[in-house]
């Protein structure tokens, strides 16, 4: 990461950070295809013993968390830990907090903002080992990932 954090807020099994994590975005709205795979490429790396790192949003990050097991996922947050954004996915986030860990810059009631959307995913490149993209548009946040990736040395798939 170009700078440090202050600080990196927890709820959750911090052992995790201390296995092999492999990071995974993609789309929003992902195509049939990309949800099946993604579901598949998760669940392998966690039978593997591999912690999913994504960042907790709608499409490939939830399928992501599923795949892997909320026992062997991280989810970074792009808000404070007290607000379960998207809330379609606050059930899965909740989960992750029991059994997986969630991460985040933020303090407790901070929203999310755009640029705090993209610390998020600077950080979910920076805990894995690789980056996995199943499905993305060209302009997305998905390819700021890439980008990132890219600057850190990382391998991309």
């Amino acid at each position: 990461m170009k700078k440090a954090p202050e600080a990196i807020y927890a709820i959750g099994n911090e052992t995790l950070l201390e296995r092999v994590k492999v990071s995974i975005v993609g789309t929003r709205k992902p195509l049939a295809y990309t949800k099946d795979y993604t579901y598949k490429i998760a669940k392998a790396l966690a039978k593997r013993g591999v912690v999913v790192v994504s960042g907790a949003a709608m499409g490939v990050d939830a399928i992501a968390h599923q795949g892997a097991g909320v026992e062997n996922t991280i989810a970074v947050m792009a808000n404070g830990l007290d607000i379960r954004y998207p809330a379609v996915n606050k059930n899965l986030i909740r989960d992750i907090e029991e059994r997986g860990l969630t991460l985040s810059f933020y303090e407790a009631g901070f929203k999310a903002r755009s640029w705090s959307f993209v610390a998020r995913n600077e950080l979910v490149v920076a805990l894995g080992e690789i980056l996995i993209v199943t499905e993305a548009e060209l302009k997305s946040g998905s390819m700021r990932s890439v980008e990132f990736a890219l600057a850190m040395g990382k391998h991309i798939f």
